[in-house]
Parts: C-alpha cells; structure tokens; sequence
C-alpha cells in the first residue's frame, strides 16, 4: 500500500474529533494499511501507534503496536499491529503511572503524562468483529495516547511539569539509569 505524510501541530485536524465508522469498506480497509505502513516506516524516533488524524483522516480508527521480549534474545523485541475501529475504554483501573511520552505529530516533544495502568477496551477489527481485551502497562498507555488522538487530544494537554526536547530526554534517562 502506501506510506502517508504524518500531519503535524499546528494542523486543525489533529484537535478535531473523529468520525465513528460506519461501514468497514474498502476506503478503511486502505486507511488501516496505510496507518500501518506509515507507522512502519516512523523512525527517529519509532512510533508505538498512530491515529487516523495523524494522516490527515477524521475516521476513528488506529494502529496500536503491542511488544513482545523475544524468547531467543532479551535484548530484542517483536510487535504485532491490532487494527482497532471505533476504540472504546470502557473501564481502567484506579492504579496510575508517569511517564515520558512523545508523539510523531509533535517532534522532539516529550513531557511525563499520567496514565491508568490497566485498561478494558472495546473495538470492531478490520473484519468487522467486536472484541473486547485487556491492556496494561505500556500497551495500554499506547491505546490511551491513540484514543486520546482520535478525540482531538494530544498528549501536551495532559503533560505533567514542562515538555522537553529528545536531547534533554536522552540526559534524563542517562541519568536515571546511572550513566
């Protein structure tokens, strides 16, 4: 398929609502490959999901990447994309977490974002089934920073403290590893 142009800040777009889909038909099916070739292709940095908004869409869909440990070698990971069509959380837990967050809309922002730590969703996929799962920890600060997106949020609205840039990160996390 193709990969789309991301759609930066200040564009309209990405602090717009989206609209639920209706109808799964071709038009989303090209929406979702391309949402996962445009996040295949984010680096400097990765992306860990990406909102239809981002490339310039006002459907309600999004790619969320979930990372797995390689069991063959620690120091690597592998992922799988879910697709999710009108994501909904319909509960979280009272636990929360800080943490740094940044965003392919807004290059070389980061800020810390409190997050619930585990989360129950309810979304369509691609072929049109309703599922429901859990998600915790990383993955499901990743759905909530997407679902934020596809209802015109971005993460510096929910920023605690000052935003920094990625070289200030990079000292930051230098520092609280002991390097």
């Amino acid at each position: 398929m193709a990969k789309a142009s991301i759609v930066t800040i200040p564009n309209k777009i990405l602090t717009q609502k989206t609209t639920p889909v209706e109808k799964l038909d071709g038009e989303i099916i090209v929406l979702a490959q391309n949402l996962v070739d445009t996040l295949d292709s984010a680096s400097e940095p990765e992306g860990a999901g990406i909102a239809a908004n981002q490339i310039g869409s006002d459907k309600r869909v999004c790619v969320v990447r979930q990372f797995f440990e390689d069991p063959h070698r620690p120091d690597r990971y592998t992922y799988e994309d879910l697709i999710l069509i009108n994501p909904k959380i319909v509960s979280f837990s009272k636990d929360t977490d800080t943490d740094w967050e940044g965003c392919l809309s807004i290059p070389n922002v980061y800020g810390k974002v409190e997050r619930y730590l585990k989360i129950k969703v309810k979304s369509t996929t691609l072929s049109g089934n309703e599922i429901s799962f859990s998600a915790h920890d990383f993955f499901a600060r990743v759905i909530q920073h997407e679902i934020d997106h596809l209802d015109g949020i971005l993460f510096t609205s929910r920023v605690k403290g000052k935003t920094i840039n990625e070289e200030g990160l990079d000292r930051i996390l230098r520092k609280e590893a002991g390097h």
